[in-house]
């Protein structure tokens, strides 16, 4: 279990603190987000297909060809012309948990005619359901029945976290879109549930609640390998485009703000393998610009910090000239990053609404 008082900021050129080398940071040879199954060699990539449908693909080590697991109807499964999002391997390897465009859904007037604006939300978690699915695609099991306009019902997801041992999943789902009252995201709430195996495939039983006081807008990460320390975006400030980095104590409640920086736009962290590191999204280095952690101006780059908060790092810098990441006629910000099994190296995206493009970073071997 992970202790200790928030962290603060730090450089990491003070000499207690050992940075991260950045060894390489070049273009990922795939075009979609590559996950890797926990026993190292099967992976899924989630890309859009010929048709631009975002589907889930199965690859193995050492070899070239891709496998699309979702772009076929199957008994109990989505239309393969929905999009399929946000894929969690289930720590058995056995099931991928995956975020699901609904049939049906109501998106606001001035969106529903622009499907880039529709991509966009849904990516967000809108108008989504989750379902589980095995790495060959043939089982599925619908986990979720999400609907918009019905009171008290959900309208979609994100998520989810799984515990390492694989008995609990965490999930924050939207109840109240109504961002006047709830700016700017509406009102999200965290669930945990237990998670077992019935009749073969993956259920939720004991949902419950676990949203932090006044944390209207919360996201989250990943979990610490101590099975209830939970990485997560969120806000308990009115306006949440201020979003910290918290960890939250799933069997205690204990909740600890490790970036504490209320005007700056923080998201989308996620440990490493070992726990000891952190990388995620940030405006920080931006941060002389007010408008940088604002919805429509954002601007953010890829950060490393350690688990305590502490070691503050930047290791991209897509938006200055002068890198080789940079491009004048590309302004992407830093999305989300998923690390390798190892701890080496991981994959970065880069958004450029409502497209990404995909990085792979290496750091220097320091004895891990």
């Amino acid at each position: 279990m992970l202790n200790g008082s928030p962290g603060t900021r730090v450089a990491s050129s003070e000499p207690d603190v050992a940075p991260d080398v950045v060894q390489e940071l070049v273009h990922s040879e795939l075009h979609g987000l590559k996950v890797y199954a926990p026993d190292g060699r099967t992976f899924l990539v989630n890309a859009k297909d010929d048709r631009g449908i975002a589907q889930i693909y199965i690859g193995h080590a050492g070899q070239a060809d891709l496998t699309c697991i979702t772009g076929v109807q199957r008994p109990g499964g989505p239309k393969p012309d929905r999009f399929k999002m946000q894929p969690h391997w289930h720590p058995s390897g056995k099931w991928i948990f995956v975020a699901v465009e609904r049939d049906e859904y109501s998106p606001p007037p001035l969106v529903g005619g622009n499907r880039k604006l529709v991509e966009g939300w849904l990516q967000c978690g809108l108008w989504t359901n989750m379902y589980a699915v095995s790495p060959d695609g043939a089982v599925w099991q619908q986990l979720t029945d999400f609907r918009s306009g019905t009171p008290g019902v959900p309208d979609g997801f994100t998520g989810p976290a799984i515990t390492p041992d694989g008995t609990k999943a965490v999930w924050s789902q939207i109840v109240d879109g109504n961002i006047f009252a709830y700016w700017p995201f509406g009102r999200w709430e965290l669930i945990v549930a237990d998670v077992t195996i019935a009749g073969g495939a993956p259920a939720f039983s004991h949902q419950r609640t676990i949203t932090p006081a006044g944390m209207h807008w919360n996201e989250p990460g990943n979990f610490h390998p101590d099975n209830e320390s939970l990485l997560l975006s969120g806000s308990v400030e009115r306006d949440a485009q201020g979003m910290d980095q918290y960890i939250l104590n799933i069997r205690t409640g204990q909740l600890r703000n490790l970036t504490n920086s209320p005007t700056v736009w923080d998201e989308h962290g996620v440990f490493s393998p070992d726990g000891t590191r952190i990388i995620f999204m940030s405006a920080y280095p931006y941060r002389s610009d007010a408008n940088s952690s604002k919805t429509l101006t954002i601007k953010t780059e890829f950060m490393l910090m350690h688990a305590d908060g502490t070691g503050l790092q930047q290791i991209t810098h897509f938006l200055q000239p002068g890198y080789t990441e940079y491009s004048a006629a590309d302004h992407g910000i830093a999305a989300c990053a998923i690390w390798s099994p190892d701890g080496r190296s991981a994959l970065l995206s880069r958004l450029e609404f409502p497209d990404y493009s995909y990085w792979t970073i290496r750091f220097a071997d320091r004895g891990r």
